[in-house]
């Protein structure tokens, strides 16, 4: 029997930015022994690996450089979640991809991470401010004074 997901993550899934990113995916493997789980990167002509596990636990067969000490996985036979510390717009809002890779057929879940500015910029001609979203009670404004 083919293995399934039982469990995937919102497709979208919004995060603000400095905040962690756990992605969580829950799946049968329907009697199928477990052999690797991929973690990837999608772009529109190929994939980036960004983890691999091959066996169950915490220790990644192979951890993409640019993700070294910004990754937590933990795999078992019936779940898999990765955590990206401090999710940066520049660096984490992209398509991803997991790939569940059993002794039977291999499944995927893709997954888009929109990770939202912290701030919220407003431009107020000729002067711009920003309000911080976890103080909205307060606004800064700037008054333009006359020229001397």
């Amino acid at each position: 029997m083919q293995p399934v997901f039982t469990a995937e993550p919102p497709n979208p899934f919004p995060v603000l930015e400095g905040s962690n990113i756990t992605l969580e995916w829950s799946y049968d493997l329907r009697g199928g022994g477990f052999r690797r789980v991929d973690f990837d990167e999608l772009t529109a002509s190929s994939t980036k690996l960004i983890v691999e596990v091959d066996t169950l636990g915490q220790t990644p067969s192979y951890t993409n450089p640019d993700y070294t000490d910004r990754l937590q996985v933990n795999v078992t036979a019936t779940q898999t979640s990765i955590t990206i510390l401090e999710a940066n717009r520049a660096v984490d809002a992209k398509n991803y991809q997991l790939k569940l890779i059993p002794f039977t057929s291999p499944i995927t879940s893709e997954v888009r991470i929109e990770v939202q500015c912290k701030y919220k910029s407003h431009s107020v001609f000729p002067f711009q401010y920003y309000i911080k979203r976890e103080n909205v009670s307060r606004v800064y404004s700037w008054e333009r004074l006359p020229f001397t």
